[in-house]
């Protein structure tokens, strides 16, 4: 008997994997039923078990996603070193503005400020296309190894998940970034007329500075709330281990995965993330702003202390960040969804998360 059950569940695993064109033609409301009526909480919280399998695949599979952030990191610096310098020479050009006063630059000089500053923005936007289109995919297939990692099959080839579904992944993280920075767009241009409005006396008394909080945190939370109720489309474009669907498709299945309580949950899986990170690039902060108020080899002594505890902070939120919400995508995904078993059983059995 037990060897019948295993057959049929071997059968049944091939034929879901046999015709992934069919279930990628279902509409999104019906590849979420397939996957079971129950919710991802219904048996239990979710942060609480997301963390714990979380901490279980980060010390499991720690290699490998220390060798994914490492790539990120690496990917990223041309856009960091870019905003890095155009943001030095807006400095010193705000500078060289503010010690001329009222008198206007003559023309030599105003040439010289366009011939600072303009090669400074050229290298920042192509920076940011050069961030589009290769650091997005490298990121989606971090969040991918980081799933997998949680599933017990992770491998450093999955770094390229978002290249092998190169369009669908570039879609569903440009509708992804319209619409959450839409929303915060929105939100800070009424921050910026209340800004302008608070210089005006008629409206000083109205625009005080609790409003001005008001409205950042504003800003803050839709930033959160939408990040938690679309960060599965990214990872979820790109999952190998799913049937294909495109940009704009996975963008609503996020959103439905993450209805009714799942959101509060992601929300709160959000702010995990946020506080681990502030917690370990908070001590390589403090040494960074003491060190460079001191002098001579005592403040180069501080910032290569400083930047040690950065690059340690960073490596720690950057790896827990990944398994964290790799777990969260797995228990939402396994009965959304569900695949195969994992390789590696001991991930989910005893972290309690997977099978709460």
């Amino acid at each position: 008997m037990v060897l019948f059950a295993q057959r049929s569940q071997v059968r049944s695993v091939a034929r879901w994997r046999g015709y992934p064109a069919a279930m990628s033609q279902l509409p999104a409301a019906n590849r979420m039923q397939s996957g079971g009526s129950s919710s991802p909480e219904a048996n239990g919280a979710f942060v609480g078990p997301v963390i714990l399998t979380a901490l279980t695949a980060w010390r499991a599979r720690m290699g490998l996603l220390t060798a994914a952030v490492l790539v990120l990191a690496l990917a990223n610096a041309p856009t960091q070193l870019a905003q890095w310098d155009a943001s030095q020479r807006m400095e010193q050009a705000t500078a060289r503005a503010a010690a001329r006063g009222d008198q206007a630059p003559d023309p030599e000089e105003a040439v010289r400020e366009l011939s600072a500053i303009g090669p400074a923005c050229c290298n920042l936007c192509g920076a940011t296309l050069l961030g589009f289109f290769l650091v997005l995919p490298l990121t989606a297939g971090a969040t991918v190894l980081g799933a997998r990692a949680v599933r017990g099959n992770a491998r450093f080839a999955d770094m390229t998940c978002g290249f092998r579904r190169y369009v669908p992944t570039l879609g569903a993280a440009l509708v992804t970034l319209l619409i959450g920075g839409g929303a915060a767009m929105a939100v800070g241009l009424i921050n910026s007329m209340a800004l302008i409005g608070s210089a005006s006396r008629a409206i000083s008394g109205i625009v005080t500075p609790g409003v001005l909080l008001v409205i950042g945190a504003l800003i803050m939370s839709i930033t959160l709330w939408l990040t938690a109720r679309l960060w599965f489309a990214i990872v979820r474009v790109a999952d190998p281990e799913r049937p294909r669907i495109g940009g704009m498709a996975s963008v609503t299945l996020s959103w439905q995965w993450t209805d009714g309580t799942v959101q509060m949950g992601m929300v709160g899986v959000v702010l995990v993330a946020m506080a681990v990170a502030i917690a370990a690039l908070l001590p390589g902060w403090l040494a960074w702003s003491t060190a460079t108020s001191g002098m001579g080899s005592a403040k180069s002594y501080g910032i290569a202390m400083a930047v040690v505890l950065m690059s340690i902070g960073g490596w720690f939120a950057g790896t827990f960040a990944l398994a964290l919400f790799g777990a969260a995508y797995e228990r939402v995904a396994r009965l959304r969804e569900p695949i195969a078993p994992p390789v590696h059983d001991s991930i989910t059995q005893h972290s309690g998360g997977m099978d709460a």
